[in-house]
Parts: C-alpha cells; structure tokens; sequence
C-alpha cells in the first residue's frame, strides 16, 4: 500500500470516529443503555467479520492468546463504558480534549512505572497539556461538569492500559481483542444499572455505530496505522478532537465554552508540534543511520 492511500484510509477512519460523539449524544438513554446495546452489535460484527476470515481456525484464534485477548478486552469494555459516560455527563469538547491526552499519558506511566526513556520533547509537551487540562477543569468545576471528566480520564487510563497489553503480544488478533472488550463492555453496563429496551429513534443510532460506523472506523484506522509511521498517526489523532465539537455544535447547538475552547486549542496545539518535532527527529536519525 502506498503511504498516500495509507494517509488517506486512517484520515477517514479517524473523521468517522468523530461524528461517535455527537450521535452517542443524540440518544436518549443512559449511558449504560446505550453500552449495552452498543457492545452487543459491535461483538456481532466483528465475530462475524471474524469468522469470515477465519472459519477454520477462530477457536485456536482465541485459544492461542486467551490471557492478551480476556485482559485487553477488559480494558477495551471498561474504557469504552467510560467514554459513552464522559459523554453522557459533561460536554463533548471537554471529553474529547481530555481524551486526545492519551499518547502523552501513555509516555509518562511508561517513565514512571518502566523507567522507560523519555525524550526531553515529551516533558515539555506533558506541562503544556497540563495548563490547557487545568483550564478546562477549573471552568467545568464552576459548571458542576467534573462527573463527566472523571469519566474521560478513566477512560484514558483504561485505553492506555490495553495499549500496554497488546503492544506485548503483537501476534493477538485485533478482532478478537475488541470483539471480546464489546461483549465485556455490555456485561459491566448490565451489572452497574438495569438495562431496558431503547426508543426506536435511539436504537437505530445504537445499531449504526455499533454494527458499521464504529466496527468501520477502527478497520480503516488499523489498515493505515500498519503502513504509517507512529509520530503520523499520532498526528492524525488530534482529527477527533478538533472535529468532534464541531459537528455537535451544529447538530445540537452545544456551543463548547471559551475556556474549553482555550485550553482545548492548547492541548491540541501542543499535541501536533510534539509530533511534527517527533517526525523531525526520526528523520535526522533515519540520516544518522545511513
């Protein structure tokens, strides 16, 4: 594949992701409902898309790497109730601007905990995001929106937690990680508040993401992530958050606040000049080593 086919199918992928957001937040039911429901459609499709290819050998699939798929899906359910939450309670801005830290949270538990090698860049780039965090957050402590944060920030921690998981087992398939973190995701909405039958308005936006926008983006996303370099992925990354606020201002008027808007523009300003300085460096070394 070439890079520019690459470039383009994660863009997409990353612009269909930013319209789960505003439809998560045009339903009408709790957040749980919707997990539910949600989970349900994307363990469907992507079991099917499973066995599609894999007819003869799905249950060695799973058998093969049982612990990275049971412990990754974990994270995948946990972090994708949490999102919808996030969603449910505070404004979108807000959630997706906390959510878009992941990459740099990522980099500081790895330090912290690994001791693994940091780059002087990602300091820098960990005290911006910081201030543009304490803006949001001191403007949705005055607003009472502070439930929805914690969500977002569970969340990122539940997300960064599964990279961990599968970054050590690389040969896991993919589809039987997230297909199983659906089906986890469903139980832990159904054992936290009963589950009830949706609205028709509201279920056939659950059906949509869950069973082709959702299981479509990520495909796209994890085709184009496999023949792009990592720095440019996490550029395009900073697609959803800026994207996302905008669609549900036009959709449901939710106009975000100036203070999210500020610190939001910091965290994402902050975001792309790590990875254009990460994309230099790996230039000057890939020189280097010629």
């Amino acid at each position: 594949m070439t890079y520019t086919k690459a470039f383009g199918i994660t863009s997409l992928g990353m612009l269909l992701m930013s319209f789960e957001s505003p439809l998560i937040k045009m339903t009408h039911v709790p957040a749980q409902n919707f997990t539910f429901y949600f989970g349900l459609c994307m363990f469907l499709t992507m079991n099917i898309t499973l066995y599609s290819k894999h007819q003869n050998n799905i249950v060695s699939i799973y058998i093969n790497h049982l612990s990275t798929i049971l412990w990754s899906g974990f994270c995948i359910g946990l972090s994708n109730l949490l999102f919808i939450l996030a969603i449910k309670h505070t404004s979108v801005a807000s959630a997706v601007f906390i959510l878009s830290t992941g990459p740099l949270v990522s980099a500081m538990i790895a330090f912290i905990l690994f001791k693994q090698k940091t780059p002087r860049r990602t300091f820098g780039a960990i005290f911006f995001v910081f201030i543009g965090l304490s803006i949001i957050l001191f403007n949705d402590l005055e607003l009472g929106n502070m439930e929805g944060n914690l969500y977002a920030f569970g969340c990122v921690f539940a997300f960064v937690s599964m990279l961990s998981v599968l970054e050590r087992d690389k040969e896991a398939n993919r589809l039987a990680c997230f297909g199983t973190g659906a089906l986890i995701a469903s139980l832990l909405a159904a054992v936290t508040a009963p589950i009830s039958v949706p609205d028709s308005y509201s279920l056939w936006i659950i059906v949509f993401m869950g069973a082709l926008l959702t299981p479509l983006s990520r495909a796209f996303i994890g085709i184009g992530t496999k023949f792009l370099p990592s720095v440019e992925v996490a550029l395009l990354t900073i697609i959803e958050p800026v994207l996302a606020p905008f669609w549900v201002w036009i959709l449901m008027d939710e106009k975000p606040h100036i203070n999210t808007l500020m610190g939001g523009a910091i965290i994402v300003t902050t975001l792309i000049v790590h990875s254009m300085m990460a994309h230099k460096e790996a230039k000057i070394n890939d020189v280097q080593w010629h």
